[in-house]
């Protein structure tokens, strides 16, 4: 068991990384959904997406996205709609298919470290300079939204490279604590968040950033945050109105949690400071030893 936060924070970062042959084991079913979509509309494209692709996925949580590139003329105006067309096309197929947020969730059977597949179809719209695809894709609410993939994941990559790999554990650490203490909230949001904290900082420190990430997220009161890429605009954390009491609450809960743990380690407490960090995560995080 570790006896610093350094070791203990490192140990809790290795049991969030996905097993190496999660994406392996979806492909499977890769296939398979790329022929149920082809026999219905125009597929030209099927790549993975979202924090498989990224590296920020957390183990036995985090869907195995897919961009399915669909043909333009094929949209509706009402993004549900489309998603429901696919549910239909997919379920037959896949027992338990169903839309979730901006795509169509296909559960996995296998252990708990398998969460699912999410199909999100997209249509392909531009290409900015550097030639990252740009796709419409469900914004959640009916509408649709710009994103690229290939350029969040290039810009994460080069920001991560900057704080010598230290941006990609920490989006991890905040994802944690959303699904640790089911925290009703986007994850895309809280990594959105983390990203455009970190692209101020010279150097990431995990404790102290990890609380910095809840100070800002309680201060910002679950605002609008704006895409640093200009392509996907405005984002919402994506909170139904009757949660936001307990998403804040539990914002606020973490921030105090995080503030004692720092408190207590400068004083030299480490034995509390491990104990108030294993309330932040609920438990999860690794007993002093």
């Amino acid at each position: 068991m570790p006896k610093t936060l350094t070791d203990a924070f490192e140990e809790l970062l290795a049991t969030l990384v996905p097993l190496r042959w999660d994406p392996l084991y979806a492909e499977a079913y890769r296939e398979d959904i790329k022929d149920c979509l082809t026999a219905s509309f125009d597929l030209y494209a099927f790549s993975m997406s979202g924090a498989f692709l990224h590296d920020t996925a957390i183990r036995g949580y985090s869907y195995l996205d897919y961009i399915a590139s669909l043909d333009a003329e094929n949209f509706p105006d009402d993004s549900h709609q489309l998603l429901t067309i696919i549910v239909n096309v997919l379920e037959e197929r896949f027992p338990g298919a169903a839309v979730m947020g901006h795509g169509v969730v296909i559960p996995q059977s296998g252990d708990d470290v398998r969460k699912g597949i999410r199909v999100v179809p997209a249509r392909l719209i531009a290409r900015t300079a550097a030639g990252h695809r740009v796709y419409e894709v469900a914004d959640g609410e009916g509408g649709w939204m710009q994103a690229s993939p290939d350029a969040h994941h290039a810009y994460i990559s080069t920001l991560d490279s900057a704080l010598e790999g230290k941006l990609k554990p920490l989006i991890r650490l905040l994802k944690a604590w959303k699904y640790f203490r089911q925290v009703p909230i986007s994850s895309y949001y809280l990594e959105l968040q983390t990203v455009i904290y970190a692209a101020k900082e010279e150097m990431i420190v995990y404790p102290v950033d990890l609380y910095h990430l809840l100070d800002v997220l309680w201060n910002t009161q679950l605002a609008d945050l704006v895409d640093q890429k200009g392509i996907a605009g405005r984002v919402a954390a994506r909170v139904p109105r009757r949660e936001r009491k307990t998403v804040l609450s539990a914002i606020r809960t973490g921030r105090y949690h995080a503030s004692r743990a720092l408190e207590e380690a400068s004083r030299g407490d480490i034995v509390e400071a491990f104990r108030n960090w294993n309330r932040l995560f609920n438990g999860h995080f690794p007993a002093y030893g």
